[in-house]
């Protein structure tokens, strides 16, 4: 059978799907030093009082990605401690940067979201680290990262936090392996709890505040203080 060429147009159904986003949200927020150095006063203090007790301290479960400092503990919400600083910081740049994130996220589905936010604070000094990890969490929507005071400027990349690409074999269509950002006073970060991370070690003087939590879709049914 001879094959004649024909002039109607084929058609044909399409659809353009995105698999497996990591859509990262970087805000930075300016104004906010008196804050941020409540913050951080918040934090050294808290430091100081619970650095060697094994129950305030979390790095001493041995079951966090934290290398040394000091985390709040794991049965306290960080973002409910009653101090004036917490509230502001919660109302005015936590909050406002997650709805904006959920709403990139899941699109119009974001107006129902009530997310519940679980919270906790990190003080490292010098060699100070975080192992890679991710957030787990059943019913976590999103994790993030506020950072309130770091160390001087260091060569990167100390201190600063990195990203592992979920698909290392992208690398052949010109995708890094990695992608690093550089943290800032005032910066927050928004991304998928699943998106694998880890924070450099730095060295010399100085120290690093950060507020990080999780974005659940609803409370836990757990015994938190606060």
């Amino acid at each position: 059978m001879t094959f004649a060429a024909q002039s109607d147009p084929i058609s044909f159904d399409e659809t353009v799907e995105v698999h497996y986003p990591t859509t990262v949200l970087e805000r930075r927020h300016h104004g906010c030093e008196d804050l941020n150095t409540a913050l951080y006063t918040l934090l050294k203090n808290l430091t100081e009082i619970h650095r060697d007790d094994r129950l305030e301290n979390a790095i001493y479960s041995g079951r966090i990605s934290t290398q040394g400092g000091y985390q709040t503990a794991k049965h306290r919400n960080f973002l409910e401690r009653p101090e004036p600083a917490i509230a502001e910081f919660r109302d005015r740049i936590l909050l406002p940067s997650v709805t904006r994130y959920l709403t990139e996220v899941f699109g119009q589905s974001a107006s129902a979201i009530k997310p519940w936010i679980m919270g906790w604070a990190n003080f490292l000094t010098a060699g100070d680290w975080q192992a890679p990890h991710m957030h787990p969490t059943t019913g976590n929507l999103a994790s993030g990262v506020y950072y309130v005071r770091l160390p001087e400027a260091k060569d990167p990349p100390q201190g600063w936090i990195e990203f592992l690409n979920p698909h290392p074999i992208s690398v052949h269509h010109g995708f890094t392996l990695t992608r690093r950002i550089e943290p800032e006073a005032g910066k927050l970060l928004l991304f998928p709890p699943y998106h694998i991370h880890y924070v450099h070690p730095f060295r010399g003087a100085g120290e690093r505040a950060i507020i990080a939590f999780d974005v659940l879709k609803e409370r836990p049914d757990l015994k938190l203080t606060f």
